[in-house]
């Protein structure tokens, strides 16, 4: 029969394993989120371009059906980008899951390596107790053996 802690170190390799398998899902949803985070960021600034170019054009004097097609389509990017705020809050809240995801794994995997680390202390303590018996008796045993020896002579 295997030893406690050989037993809990498949463990511990199962929980690291899916503690690895919890940072990778993390990492990529963070990276997701930053690449979202950029999409709307330039589709905002690109709004502003937008509006700053719609407003010259109406200082200089323009057609109104050429300031309903600017204002139209300012409407669409506002349309777009409040779309894209909501990806990227739902990505938020996805992020704040694969974080608490992980942190539960991170935490089972240490709590499962103390209890393993415990285990091989008390095994390591029986170890020595029984090495030290041994001792004892080896100790004993020539101790008689050379007392028999000398009541022989």
């Amino acid at each position: 029969m295997k030893k406690r802690s050989k037993r809990l170190e498949l463990i511990v390799d199962i929980k690291a394993n899916q503690e690895q398998k919890a940072l990778e899902m993390l990492g990529q949803s963070q990276r997701q989120h930053s690449e979202m985070k950029r999409q709307v960021d330039g589709l905002t600034h690109y709004r502003g371009d937008y509006v700053d170019k719609c407003n010259a054009f109406a200082r200089n004097g323009v057609q109104v059906s050429r300031l309903i097609e600017f204002r139209s389509f300012i409407d669409k990017l506002d349309i777009a980008i409040a779309g894209q705020e909501k990806i990227l809050k739902n990505m938020e809240q996805h992020v704040q899951l694969n974080r608490k995801m992980w942190e539960y794994s991170h935490h089972s995997t240490q709590t499962i390596k103390k209890v393993r680390e415990s285990a091989l202390k008390i095994e390591q303590k029986h170890e020595n107790k029984r090495e030290q018996a041994e001792q004892d008796e080896h100790a004993s045993r020539l101790g008689r053996k050379k007392l028999t020896g000398y009541a022989a002579y």
